[in-house]
């Protein structure tokens, strides 16, 4: 994935989570013009989706999907 930095899809990694694509999202904040990009995510057999931003702090931080996916 050319979007991430190979630090952070390491550290997705590390916790078992890989993104399996990309698909276009509504407009944020109302804006009825504009699409936003978010990442399709998968850990064991749950997948979910989060912005860019999203998944830079989800592979930084201590969070773990073991636990908080439940």
């Amino acid at each position: 994935m050319k979007d991430f930095s190979k630090k952070t899809l390491s550290q997705l990694s590390k916790k078992g989570i890989s993104i399996v694509g990309q698909q276009a999202i509504p407009g944020f904040e109302g804006d009825k013009y504009f699409s936003g990009v978010a990442y399709n995510l998968a850990y064991n057999d749950t997948g979910f989706m989060r912005t860019h931003d999203q998944v830079i702090v989800l592979a930084a931080s201590s969070w773990n999907p073991e636990t908080d996916l439940k």
